[in-house]
């Protein structure tokens, strides 16, 4: 499907669903000397909120009765400076790891040490728009088909906290929370360009009737990028339109197209990444390696409240046309199907306040995947073709209960059965090629919360199991069949306010079985032989800090005519095997064990600001599970002024990197360092200049 044939369906959409004024002039009368007619008074009610989407003043009450980490994220906090990466996304959420691999969307993206083994293609986190996955059927997304300009503000629940919210993975879950006619009436149009040819131009805009409202938003961005061989050209239309049925009704459909290219630079040496970091592989260059697809997602979710009880229907479809030259060239169709049902209650219990939240979604992908040898970036002959099958059905209740004192209980569990199915049709067959297996898992949550609203003050603790099935990436191998991964988190924390100071920190400790890593393959492997097979035991623990705080002492909750406002986010994580036969206490290789992220900025009430940021990383971080090779700690500086409204002209000027460092963004992850293939690192950009103007009308 070409992407002129999403144009085409976004605009036969958004047509049907564009509402007729209610002041629109009446026809003209048929006859003048007709008799007048009389008219009975109908009442008309203009509802300003959505059903299906709630409010960021919603969310973050609703995210605070969770007891464990969570954060609601606004997307004018990432739009006053360069918006493009996940990097830029959550620069100061602390506890998410995202660095851009090159630039550009690709990332890696973590938390808590979730998909480790993943620099692409994410994994271990479930990812939705307005409540509803965006994953595919296998588990895996896309951070290409993620726009933040689009977004009115992102959720963000850590570990075993999004249980009720369908996910059970070891790193939780992010939602993005669309605009819609209702929140963001009016155009949006917003333009940044920058350092290696880097333009992004976005175009918006919503509008709301009585019972009606709809909201369109296209963005082009194109870059020739820092390193050779980087150059990336996406668009990305993200469009919804809410009908109110009845008072207590509301039904919402989304349209979502993607085309997107990327040229893959590659990894270097640690001596390339030194002496000329801009660079590209010269394998990648002569592969013309590449991920290129193209993606429709359409979907509904219609919300209907009677009394203290709500219900969401979702149901989505998502079609994926995957062109990626790689060593080989890997071809691959998906079509994804999603049905998804879920229950808030919140009737007192025994004069106690209460809230159940339960769900059930069953979703089922299937996969034409072929692979052919890479001729210069071309399809030559046809190696194999698989057709593979995911299949889930997830069920999930949580019950939290007013206690007394401040105090409330929350208790909860998941159930999943997952398949997972693939049939070799065409090519070689070794062992395991082909396979059908069924993981089932049952993953139970314990938390108790304390309030002290007088204080704006909370503690909480928390235990909860994961679950993840593998994705078709990790789902087989040519030796070893592999298990679910599954981990029991332990989790204690705090957030509040005191006046000039406003933190958010919580320390967790995870207890994982069988997590999918690269590493030695067991007998009758050939010596030396690796692959993604399941570590029997390993543990992940950290602590994660966000902090703000306005230096001259000003009360956070006031406005006032001057700040200055220190913000920062560390995350501290420590990802080891536990005891094992091979690597002992070794740290898991991916992630840097620290990472601090900051900004020093003055603000004004009439939007103005000013002021560096940072970004370090303190001690090394190994590349191999072996420990004998890592990649040297660095610190980033940068500087950003500009002027943010809610109305009429917002601009930034930002600068990155300003002494030039080069530096590992991230690197690959092996499961023994060899000299012989020494290019495992992903450098980071240079020195580089951005500027952005926005206007609302």
């Amino acid at each position: 499907m070409t992407f002129s044939r999403f144009s085409t369906c976004f605009i036969l959409a958004l047509a049907a669903s564009v509402p007729v004024r209610a002041d629109s002039p009446p026809p003209a009368s048929v006859s003048d000397s007709a008799p007048p007619v009389v008219l009975e008074e109908v009442e008309v009610t203009a509802f300003k909120d959505s059903l299906t989407v709630p409010t960021s003043a919603a969310a973050r009450v609703d995210l605070a009765r969770t007891p464990g980490g969570t954060e609601v994220v606004d997307a004018g906090r990432y739009l006053n400076g360069r918006a493009s990466t996940l990097a830029d996304t959550f620069f100061l959420s602390a506890g998410v790891f995202a660095q851009s691999r090159f630039g550009s969307d690709e990332a890696r993206l973590s938390i808590r040490g979730s998909g480790l083994q993943r620099t692409f293609h994410g994994r271990g986190v479930r990812v939705l728009q307005d409540g509803v996955p965006l994953n595919l059927a296998d588990g895996g997304f896309d951070m290409q088909a993620l726009e933040p300009t689009a977004a009115a503000y992102i959720n963000i629940w850590r570990g075993g906290n999004a249980l009720a919210y369908g996910s059970s993975t070891l790193g939780g879950a992010i939602d993005y929370v669309s605009r819609t006619g209702r929140t963001s009436p009016g155009g949006f149009a917003r333009l940044e360009m920058g350092s290696w040819d880097y333009l992004r131009a976005t175009v918006a805009g919503g509008l709301a009737e009585t019972t009606t409202d709809a909201y369109a938003s296209f963005t082009q961005q194109s870059q020739e990028g820092f390193r050779d061989h980087a150059e990336q050209n996406n668009q990305r239309l993200f469009t919804n339109a809410g009908w109110r049925l009845a008072e207590t009704v509301e039904t919402r459909l989304y349209i979502t197209a993607v085309k997107t290219r990327s040229e893959l630079p590659g990894n270097l040496t640690k001596d390339e990444l030194e002496t000329d970091s801009r660079q590209a592989n010269a394998t990648n260059i002569a592969l013309d390696q590449r991920r290129d697809f193209e993606l429709l997602r359409v979907a509904s979710k219609t919300t209907a409240v009677a009394g203290d009880t709500s219900v969401d229907l979702v149901v989505a479809w998502t079609y994926k046309d995957l062109d990626h030259p790689i060593f080989q060239v890997i071809d691959q169709l998906s079509n994804d199907a999603l049905l998804g049902l879920l229950l808030t209650n919140t009737s007192a219990v025994f004069d106690h306040d209460h809230r159940l939240r339960a769900g059930l979604f069953f979703n089922r992908g299937r996969t034409d995947a072929a692979n052919y040898t890479n001729v210069a970036g071309n399809r030559g002959a046809l190696l194999q073709r698989d057709r593979q099958t995911a299949s889930n059905l997830e069920a999930f209740v949580e019950s939290q209960l007013a206690l007394g004192g401040g105090f409330t209980g929350v208790t909860g569990f998941s159930a999943s059965r997952n398949r997972r199915d693939t049939e070799r049709t065409f090519g070689a067959a070794p062992p395991n090629s082909s396979y059908d297996r069924t993981y089932e898992e049952l993953a139970p949550k314990l938390g108790l919360r304390w309030d002290n609203p007088e204080r704006d003050l909370q503690l909480y603790a928390n235990v909860s199991g994961s679950y993840e099935p593998p994705s078709f990436s990790e789902a087989g191998t040519a030796i070893v069949a592999n298990d679910a991964q599954t981990a029991t988190t332990f989790e204690i924390g705090t957030r509040g306010t005191r006046r000039w100071l406003r933190w958010d920190a919580s320390a967790y400790f995870a207890a994982v079985k069988d997590e999918l890593l690269s590493v030695q393959l067991p007998p009758p492997a050939a010596p030396g032989a690796t692959g993604t097979i399941n570590a029997a035991r390993t543990r992940h623990q950290g602590v994660e800090i966000a902090l703000e705080a306005d230096l001259l002492g000003r009360s956070l909750a006031e406005r006032v005519d001057h700040r200055l406002v220190l913000r920062t986010a560390w995350t501290c994580g420590r990802f080891t095997f536990d005891d094992d036969p091979t690597y002992g206490n070794n740290t898991i290789a991916g992630l840097p064990p620290h990472l601090i992220r900051g900004e020093l900025v003055w603000e004004n009430a009439a939007g103005w600001y000013a002021g560096p940021t940072f970004e370090w990383v303190p001690v090394k971080s190994y590349v191999d599970h072996r420990n004998t090779f890592s990649a040297d700690p660095y610190a980033l500086i940068g500087f950003k002024f500009g002027c943010r409204r809610a109305q009429g002209l917002s601009w930034f000027v930002e600068a990155r990197n300003l002494t030039d460092e080069r530096y590992a963004a991230t690197t690959s992850v092996v499961e023994t360092y060899n000299p012989a293939a020494p290019a495992q690192f992903l450098p980071g950009d240079g020195r580089s200049l951005y500027a952005g103007i926005e206007y609302h009308f």
